[in-house]
């Protein structure tokens, strides 16, 4: 299942000791295996639920700033895709 390695990437970059890089990285990738912005954004938005009361605020920063990438809600230097979404 897509979803299940998609979400072990993921739990694999929040372990690594740059959690935010690390989870650029994959959003970067799974970009490039054609992942639309839509099921970006949703994949992510499960894991931001999952760690919400995660004790590690780090982790739940970490994946809230790749949601912005993501969506771009950021500088333009660092959007994912084109275009903000939602719009």
């Amino acid at each position: 299942m897509p979803h299940r390695r998609h979400d072990a990437l993921i739990d694999r970059a929040l372990q690594s000791a740059q959690p935010s890089a690390s989870l650029e990285a994959v959003a970067r990738d799974l970009k490039a295996e054609g992942m639309s912005q839509a099921e970006m954004y949703a994949l992510f938005e499960a894991q931001l639920v999952k760690h919400r009361a995660d004790p590690d605020e780090r982790l739940y920063d970490a994946i809230a700033d790749t949601l912005d990438m993501i969506c771009g809600w950021c500088g333009p230097h660092r959007r994912l895709f084109g275009t903000a979404w939602p719009r």
